[in-house]
């Protein structure tokens, strides 16, 4: 009986983490759960969000876009669109890419394709801006110092 989890985080671009950890918090499409060591067999839907893996008293925090999640008793797999951790998130960044997004989305020309795109872009800068504004990471590193 296993106290720690293998965790791995992978995107179509490269492994994003993989690592030894007590739990992890991701959201799915049926909300968050949070998986611990010898969790039953799932397979879930990743929604846009916020990923939380702890490891001892560390925390691990991260947004991640769509994807998959596979959960076996002694390891997690996250299959993401995206994943990126929380300190490498510029706020400046994401608040221009969804000021983009929200341009198309309030064209009254947009073809169904372009719509559904920047739907999906809005949906994941906001999950970014989100975890960036939590986790008080900024530009030049967090804003706040938690000891």
């Amino acid at each position: 009986m296993s106290l720690h989890l293998k965790l791995e985080i992978i995107t179509p671009e490269k492994v994003v983490l993989e690592d030894t950890v007590d739990q992890i918090t991701l959201p799915t499409a049926e909300g968050e759960i949070t998986i611990l060591p010898n969790h039953i067999p799932l397979i879930a839907i990743l929604k846009p969000g916020e990923v939380v893996a702890k490891k001892g008293k560390e925390e691990i925090a991260m947004s991640c876009s769509g994807g998959f999640i596979e959960v076996t008793p002694d390891k997690v797999l996250v299959l993401a669109d995206t994943a990126e951790l929380a300190e490498e998130l510029i706020e400046e960044e994401i608040l221009k890419a969804r000021a983009r997004a929200e341009k198309i989305l309030s064209e009254k020309q947009v073809d169904e394709g372009k719509f559904t795109e920047a739907a999906a872009m809005l949906e994941r800068e906001l999950a970014r801006l989100k975890v960036v504004r939590k986790r008080g990471h900024s530009r030049l590193g967090p804003r706040i110092k938690s000891e």
